[in-house]
């Protein structure tokens, strides 16, 4: 890759870079995982389809995966949740009731 990973290079076409990396955002990556269950299906799953409900069952997975894509080997749960926490005070996702 020979690109300029700067902001100003994101294209405004929507979803050109969709696998070129640093570009997409948590929810978009989350949602690429739950459109792949027999690759993912071990760490994310959906619980409720047709309402948006699923379930993250192994974080440090999820984690690692979303490091990957975005080029950050540091990333662990507790970055990526600081962005789901994000979204649930956007209203882009909500909290549901915690099921065991």
């Amino acid at each position: 890759e020979d690109e300029d990973s700067s902001p100003a290079q994101t294209p405004t076409s929507g979803g050109k870079m969709r696998n070129g990396g640093s570009h997409i955002h948590l929810w978009q990556f989350l949602k690429e995982l739950l459109q792949s269950p027999a690759l993912h299906g071990s760490c994310i799953r959906w619980l409720d389809r047709t309402k948006g409900v699923f379930k993250i069952e192994d974080s440090v997975r999820v984690a690692r995966l979303w490091g990957k894509r975005k080029n950050r080997p540091a990333m662990n749960y507790d970055k990526l949740s600081r962005s789901i926490r994000q979204y649930y005070k956007k209203g882009i996702m909500k909290k549901t009731e915690r099921s065991q």
